[in-house]
């Protein structure tokens, strides 16, 4: 009977240190999910914010420059263009010139 109570206190003592490190992971758990939740709300605080900065950005202004843009290098090509012409025709008189003096 003796060694059937030293038994039963064994399997008690090895029960209340299984409870309590249970105890202890629930807790480090429940302190983990609040970390975790805390971490949650600063990311969405954060992509908010970040949201209403994005709405901000003038959409419609970037486009125009993006046009303006487009015109001038339109504009700096169709000038391209005419310099071409002028130096072909420079280059057509410098060889009607050098026929006329025979050089």
């Amino acid at each position: 009977m003796e060694e059937l109570l030293e038994v039963t206190r064994k399997q008690l003592r090895f029960q209340k240190i299984i409870s309590a490190l249970l105890a202890v992971i629930i807790v480090m758990l429940l302190v983990a999910g609040t970390m975790f939740a805390r971490q949650m709300n600063q990311m969405t605080t954060a992509m908010n914010e970040a949201v209403e900065k994005l709405q901000d950005i003038d959409v419609e202004g970037i486009n125009d420059a993006i046009s303006s843009t487009q015109a001038m290098l339109e504009s700096v090509d169709e000038f391209s263009a005419a310099v071409d012409q002028v130096t072909d025709r420079v280059k057509d008189f410098d060889t009607w010139m050098s026929g006329i003096f025979g050089n």
